[in-house]
């Protein structure tokens, strides 16, 4: 199993490469195959020929061995051929060899390969030696006896000369092919690399999320150009819909500030007014139903003088406006929150661990918010009888405050950790005792206010089990 998938993963890599380097691939493996095929058809034609002149060649000299022999060579019938034959013989710079007809007898230099008995002309190969037949025939008039003359010649150099050709052709096809490849490369990088401005463009825009860049346009009109205009139409548009998007935003953000701060005072001249008027139907006996429409009111106008509070914190936040910072003491901020959601925790117990004083810079108000947040948060999603502790410490070696606020509850499902922060996000668990009553901002706005004074918000187990939020904020120097 293990070779196959080896195997199916060798089979797999050409597609890992760039197309720059397929497109060279295969332009030089087309290359190659023609050449190797012109090649072959090229030093087969050239070996054949090679072989016919040098057996012309062979047969020429045969011929013109003969004509030596016939002019300056006495022979007669039945009677060996005089001394003159040696000398005619070491003029052929070559083997050489006179078979008489008439006697069956061969006369040949030293160096001839022996071969059988001849019968016609031609040329054949011996061993090392390629050699040529020509028929001794007397001419009108002559009365020499009728034979053969052969002559011979080494084959080695018609071998060096056809592996030559050879080495020639093989050469020039590795060549012409490694010339294709770095051709088919600059080419190929040539031809890409508007699509690597491309590329480029896409991965900066990814970076910065900005779509206002513009791609200068190839000079040639082609598929590539048109990708670049169809490019450039594209992030125009992204940049269109990213400036009215934006806009949007803005206005919301504006909206939602404006009103919360314009419905601040009618929401306090109401509360104001239910207050009075709760105080003085208290005050009477006969009046019970009207007394509980008050208080309903009552807690209405809370929930919502809270919900704009709100509001106005996050579209702070968005707006990126960072209320002023001063000197002030987290453990106490944390000591005041605690005492202030003590007497509505019902039947949780509510512990504070602190050092004797943690120096952060900040705006009060909000560090305040952030306690109070978590505490009701702990006391809104855990059951009756549970543990909530609340700490606050320093680490001078990172030169942050710690405040965590953790329970001995059913925790945070784990499908919940993840956007738990987000706004809106309420989440219905075991432990809950009013999870209709919240807004689903109270953790965004603890995570605002953590990140407007250059901390973090984060949530995880507690020691005991549950649920531990964690807040860290830069120490005031």
């Amino acid at each position: 199993m293990a070779y196959l998938s080896r195997l199916r993963q060798s089979r797999k890599w050409p597609s890992r490469w760039p197309i720059r380097w397929k497109l060279a691939a295969v332009s030089s493996g087309l290359t190659f195959v023609i050449l190797v095929a012109f090649g072959l058809a090229v030093g087969q034609f050239t070996t054949q020929q090679l072989r016919e002149n040098y057996e012309a060649e062979t047969m020429t000299a045969a011929r013109k061995l003969a004509q030596d022999v016939r002019k300056n060579v006495r022979l007669t019938p039945g009677y060996p051929p005089s001394s003159e034959l040696g000398r005619v013989f070491a003029q052929a710079n070559g083997p050489a060899s006179l078979t008489l007809l008439a006697n069956q007898r061969s006369y040949s230099t030293s160096q001839f390969p022996e071969t059988a008995p001849v019968t016609s002309e031609g040329v054949i190969n011996s061993g090392e030696f390629q050699i040529a037949t020509v028929a001794l025939l007397p001419l009108r008039g002559e009365l020499i006896p009728p034979g053969f003359v052969q002559f011979a010649r080494p084959v080695d150099r018609l071998d060096q000369s056809i592996g030559r050709v050879w080495i020639s052709v093989l050469a020039g096809t590795l060549g012409a092919t490694l010339l294709a490849a770095l051709a088919g490369v600059v080419l190929s990088r040539r031809a890409m690399r508007p699509v690597s401005g491309l590329t480029s463009a896409a991965r900066e825009i990814a970076r910065t999320r900005d779509p206002s860049v513009t791609l200068k346009e190839p000079v040639a009109d082609d598929e590539v150009a048109e990708l670049t205009r169809t490019f450039n139409g594209m992030l125009h548009e992204l940049s269109l819909a990213r400036t009215e998007r934006e806009r949007s935003l803005v206005r919301q953000r504006e909206f939602i500030a404006d009103a919360s701060h314009e419905l601040r005072t009618p929401l306090t001249s109401v509360l104001a007014n239910l207050e009075l008027l709760d105080d003085s139907l208290g005050r009477s006996s006969n009046r019970e139903d009207e007394l509980e429409s008050v208080e309903s009111a009552l807690r209405s106008s809370q929930r919502m003088c809270r919900l704009v509070a709100d509001l106005q914190i996050l579209a702070r936040a968005d707006s990126g406006r960072t209320p002023q910072h001063v000197a002030c003491d987290l453990s106490a901020i944390a000591a005041n929150a605690v005492e202030e959601v003590d007497p509505l925790a019902g039947e949780h117990r509510i512990e504070l661990e602190t050092d004797e004083e943690v120096p952060v810079s900040g705006n009060p108000d909000d560090l305040h918010r952030i306690v109070i947040n978590l505490v009701e948060n702990a006391v809104r999603h855990t059951p009756a009888g549970t543990l909530i502790t609340v700490g606050v410490t320093s680490s001078q070696d990172s030169g942050m405050a710690i405040l965590s606020v953790g329970d001995d509850g059913p925790g945070v499902p784990d499908d919940v950790r993840s956007k738990i922060f987000d706004r809106f996000v309420r989440s219905v668990g075991p432990g809950d005792r009013a999870s209709s009553k919240g807004t689903g901002l109270g953790l965004a706005i603890v995570q605002a206010i953590a990140i407007e004074h250059d901390g973090s918000a984060t949530v995880g187990d507690s020691a005991q089990g549950g649920a531990l939020f964690t807040v860290t904020l830069p120490l005031a120097r």
